[in-house]
């Protein structure tokens, strides 16, 4: 059986317990916000002696983590003499369980839900503090649900601070130029994309010609069946040659799609690499979709200067949902980086203060928007980029870790698309390779 099967669940924080809390030293009960931020302003007014001395480090895989590093300074008005520091460990996954029992063990460390389901990660999770514990008060309601995942036992190991999904950046300008309504159901996309056509646009959507890009494109229909059908994600974890034969709907899509001349494949060939050219080239303002992940729209802020003709001629555009069905877009929902407590940490009662004070709309809102990735509140709208994903009704949020497709199911599912859309195989030939495909 597996370790977990990594289900999300709803955490309400719907009671509050009064605690006097214990941080690195003696507490004398909550105090002041900083002058002039009244604690209604913040959302948050401390509950440790605010002259507290001590040191917390967040460890991760990131080179650096800037956004982090703005959170500290910010509570660091509320705690002075708290130093707060981010460290990068090389070779994070294999040796993150060793440093957390080292001397130097870190109190807050990056985790994944992947690991969940792994044996390997048994000595992580031990250390790591159950953050839907009332008596922490951590406000775990502003989270979307579908991003909470707790283990087996009930606990919840790790919270998000950024989350991921896939969409279309989308150049509103052009849009109200043609008059074209950005679409919100698939004869939309496909009206859309033949009047794009036919202005002369290079391409209605732009995207980079390789098998894994492709998980952009097929991940609607590839997860939204497999949620409906359990059977459906058990058979393909097996990697069953007859189990291709759900491929098909997605297939189906992408032939689709092609036909309908919404790729201009000479143009998305033009692309030297998948991350940064797909940007700039979108930039150059006359695309008026590209595929993308939140990933790649995460790196969109850094590049507007870069491009010469953004600079010149700058443009709206923002990350909508890709309408696949008539019923409307679903917002797939992925955790990306998570924050886990160790509870073996000499300052755990400080480490859960700064947990209490980044875990709220406000500061986890600002986190994403200096990182530019999908904010994990239940208020998309914070970033101007996501905002579109507000509008979408909650029951089309799919969580796609939930639904427990294992890695080796989308790879096949991605170059089975490729070799669709680029006429290597028919949709019958891509089903039959089920199982043999690899990046």
């Amino acid at each position: 059986m597996r370790k977990s099967i990594v289900r999300c669940l709803l955490v309400l924080s719907t009671v509050f317990v009064a605690v006097a809390l214990v941080a690195c030293g003696a507490s004398t009960g909550p105090s002041e916000a900083p002058a002039g931020q009244s604690s209604e302003e913040q959302g948050f007014a401390p509950s440790l002696d605010t002259a507290t001395k001590c040191s917390l480090t967040v460890a991760g895989n990131y080179d650096n983590f800037e956004a982090l590093e703005a959170e500290f300074d910010k509570f660091h008005e509320y705690y002075p003499d708290v130093e707060l520091s981010y460290v990068k460990i090389d070779d994070y996954n294999n040796l993150v369980a060793t440093v957390l029992g080292s001397e130097d063990a870190p109190d807050i460390f990056f985790a994944q839900e992947f690991m969940l389901d792994n044996d390997n990660y048994d000595a992580l999770f031990a250390y790591a503090e159950d953050l839907s514990d009332p008596a922490l008060n951590i406000n775990l309601s502003c989270v979307r649900p579908s991003l909470l995942c707790k283990d087996d036992a009930g606990a919840l190991p790790m919270i998000p601070v950024f989350a991921s999904t896939s969409g279309i950046l989308v150049n509103e300008d052009l849009f109200k130029k043609e008059g074209i309504s950005v679409p919100t159901t698939y004869e939309e996309l496909l009206a859309a994309c033949e009047a794009f056509n036919n202005a002369g646009y290079p391409t209605p959507i732009l995207a980079y010609n390789v098998p894994s890009a492709y998980g952009n494109l097929i991940g609607e229909p590839m997860y939204g069946e497999a949620a409906k059908n359990p059977e459906m994600a058990e058979k393909l974890n097996t990697l069953d040659p007859s189990a291709g034969e759900y491929m098909r709907p997605a297939l189906e899509k992408v032939n689709d799609l092609m036909e309908h001349g919404c790729f201009n494949l000479d143009v998305c060939n033009e692309l030297e690499d998948g991350y940064n050219a797909l940007i700039l080239r979108f930039f150059e303002g006359d695309i008026p979709m590209a595929l993308s992940s939140g990933d790649t729209a995460s790196g969109t802020a850094k590049r507007e200067s870069q491009s010469e003709a953004f600079t010149a001629n700058p443009f709206s555009y923002a990350l909508y949902p890709l309408a696949l069905t008539n019923e409307g877009a679903s917002l797939l929902d992925k955790p990306s980086v998570q924050f886990a407590v160790n509870k073996e940490g000499a300052n755990l009662d400080m480490t859960n203060e700064f947990m209490r004070f980044l875990v709220s709309p406000q500061e986890l809102g600002n986190i994403a928007s200096a990182k530019r990735l999908p904010p994990v509140t239940s208020d998309l709208s914070f970033d101007g980029v996501y905002a579109p994903f507000s509008a979408i009704d909650p029951s089309r949020i799919i969580a796609t870790h939930e639904v427990g497709l294992a890695d080796d199911v989308t790879i096949q599912y991605r170059v089975a698309a490729y070799k669709v859309a680029n006429g290597e195989a028919t949709i019958d030939e891509a089903i039959a390779g089920f199982g043999s495909y690899t990046l």
